[in-house]
């Protein structure tokens, strides 16, 4: 009983401190997105391996005239999506656009990590240790989120400004694993664990599950 009862009151906490750092987004919205975008255009300045790919991000709520290359369009905001991806491919006449939403690619994976090593009831300096590791592996896998997006929908589509062609079988896993990996909002509560699992959450687990002295020695009394 003790033992369910740490591990309840552990997801009773996570869940808290989830909440808490979600409830505030309309707030943090501008500052996080612009950080998004910003990390976008670093990272993602050219495409891997194919260097005559570029991406470049941009704020939806802030476009001004002549932000977008000619061919792009008229890019509206919705309530989700707040940042657009323009692709284009040198020497390529074509460009192309897909819109993302920062919040639920990057913001909420991030929150449901930093919630999990707050809500670990652990010593403040292991879980500091350990939230410096998470916050490595969860961005390594939100740029394979945006990595996935722009190539099944973008540079592996069959589009002028694509970098290179994929098989039918092929095109058909890196959609699938796009559609997983990207596209499914669970995927931002179920990578996250698995990483806090990884960094902290396996070793006091293991120690929470394991029967205490008093446990294995009921009193007779």
């Amino acid at each position: 009983m003790r033992q369910s009862k740490r591990i309840l009151l552990f997801f009773l906490a996570g869940v808290g401190c989830y909440a808490a750092l979600m409830a505030p987004w309309p707030g943090v919205q501008h500052a996080y997105a612009r950080m998004f975008q910003g990390a976008g255009n670093i990272v993602f300045a050219r495409f891997w391996f194919w260097s005559e790919g570029t991406v470049v991000f941009h704020n939806i709520d802030s476009l001004k005239p002549g932000d977008l290359p000619p061919g792009v369009g008229t890019i509206q905001a919705d309530a989700t999506r707040d940042t657009v991806m323009v692709l284009r491919k040198v020497r390529a006449p074509q460009v192309g656009n897909l819109r993302t939403s920062s919040r639920y690619i990057g913001y909420s994976p991030t929150a449901m990590l930093v919630a999990l090593v707050l809500a670990t009831p652990i010593p403040w300096r292991r879980r500091g240790v350990a939230l410096l590791w998470g916050m490595g592996f969860v961005h390594a896998f939100i740029v394979l989120r945006v990595t996935l997006t722009l190539a099944a929908n973008g540079f592996a589509a069959d589009k002028g400004y694509a970098l290179f062609s994929p098989s039918e079988f092929w095109y058909g896993m890196l959609s699938r694993a796009q559609t997983l990996l990207a596209d499914d909002p669970s995927v931002s509560f179920v990578v996250p664990m698995m990483i806090w699992f990884l960094v902290i959450g396996r070793q006091w687990f293991l120690r929470t599950a394991a029967p205490s002295a008093g446990d294995r020695n009921p009193s007779n009394a």
